[in-house]
């Protein structure tokens, strides 16, 4: 149940780029900046023992248990994460990136879980390889299949690895991939 949650939040990130072309960066990279600044004074609200309405409950039913004395900081990674990458990266290659932290993270985390059999550190190749597949397929909408591979490969070799939080290094490692390959 806690992943289904976890994966609705990744999945959210894929509204990003459509709701950029329907408005503009501006707004979006403003309403990103409001929310996760609206959700860190929720987490203050919860580590103090008081309750920020639905915000409050949504963290709990989304969060491991080992998180919950803490602040819970995977939704302000992936907010920066998807933020940066709006700022810092041609059109094309920023919402690539989203796209590959939005469906690889939690595709990965799924098929690791459910059929990891080969594990490096606490991750597996089995999910390390479908998060591949499936960023691949997604970032190849906003760019081409070259630079999709290269930027879904740098992405999910991060969260291989087990970087500090792959909710951030993820879309940035995976732009930078992109934008160095583009240039070469």
């Amino acid at each position: 149940m806690r992943s289904d949650y976890r994966m609705a939040v990744h999945a959210s990130a894929l509204l990003i780029p459509y709701l950029t072309e329907a408005t503009s960066k501006s707004i979006i990279v403003t309403v990103l900046i409001a929310v996760a600044a609206l959700y860190i004074v929720s987490e203050a609200y919860r580590l103090r023992g008081e309750r920020f309405p639905l915000i409050t409950e949504f963290t709990l039913m989304m969060s491991r248990d080992d998180e919950r004395t803490n602040l819970v900081a995977g939704p302000v990674y992936l907010a920066a994460g998807v933020i940066l990458s709006l700022l810092l990266f041609p059109k094309s290659i920023g919402y690539a990136s989203i796209t590959i932290v939005a469906v690889g993270d939690p595709v990965a985390s799924y098929f690791s879980q459910r059929f990891g059999r080969t594990h490096v550190g606490r991750k597996t190749l089995e999910g390390f390889a479908a998060g591949l597949i499936v960023s691949f397929a997604g970032a190849s909408l906003w760019v081409h299949p070259d630079l999709a591979l290269i930027g879904s490969a740098a992405g999910m070799l991060l969260e291989l690895l087990g970087i500090s939080d792959d909710n951030l290094t993820m879309p940035i490692g995976a732009g930078l991939a992109m934008v160095i390959a583009s240039f070469l």
